[in-house]
């Protein structure tokens, strides 16, 4: 991970900005950090097919292969980070296959995310994470690496679950025990208010008329 950090920064990476959605650009961005990616360290970077749970797998001496998202953003506000599927993986003990062609969709991995906290099957396994290779757009050079189990402050919101990061607020990596990292997992989940869609949902279901 430090090894692609320290080439990143080396980069002088451009960001694009030909579209008014910063959110294309971050796509576009994010392409092109991972062909660069590719070129360095050649068959240690694989590319999955597309709408996986992470964006490239990368194979270190230690940890195996490891599953990282790339991610560009200004730092300050809070991002999306993905499917519930990194939760699974992060925090729980249950056997994802990072080779294997399955998306892992959210609603399966919810399902599984619960059950494994109320059972208190936990991830023990320090070897076991997901990370995340976050480029800031207001400053090339600035390159976060952090992992779900690295993070301090999660930001709750009902339409972008699990969780946001806001990267200027997790750019270090904090160890902690497993047990604490669950407890920041679900006090997030319990602040996220919920949505007019589901109160609607909620309240239309008692209608009696």
């Amino acid at each position: 991970m430090y090894k692609i950090q320290k080439y990143l920064k080396l980069q002088a990476f451009k960001f694009s900005t030909h579209n008014e959605d910063g959110r294309i650009n971050s796509c576009i961005d994010e392409n092109e950090v991972i062909k660069l990616l590719i070129e360095k360290f050649g068959e240690k970077i694989k590319k999955p097919k597309v709408r996986m749970w992470y964006d490239i797998l990368a194979f270190d001496y230690m940890y195996g292969w490891i599953p990282i998202n790339v991610k560009t953003t200004t730092t300050k506000t809070s991002d999306n980070t993905g499917n519930f599927a990194i939760c699974v993986y992060a925090f729980t003990n249950e056997k994802l296959d990072i080779h294997s062609e399955n998306t892992y969709k959210s609603g399966k991995m919810s399902v599984i995310l619960l059950n494994k906290l109320k059972t208190k099957q936990y991830n023990t396994n320090n070897k076991k994470d997901y990370y995340f290779i976050v480029l800031n757009k207001t400053d090339a050079s600035d390159i976060i690496v952090n992992s779900v189990k690295g993070l301090t402050l999660l930001t709750p919101n009902i339409h972008n679950l699990p969780f946001q990061i806001c990267w200027k607020k997790n750019r270090a990596f904090k160890y902690e025990k497993i047990s604490k990292k669950i407890k920041l997992l679900v006090d997030c989940f319990q602040k996220t208010k919920l949505s007019w869609i589901d109160n609607f949902m909620t309240n239309i279901k008692t209608l009696d008329l």
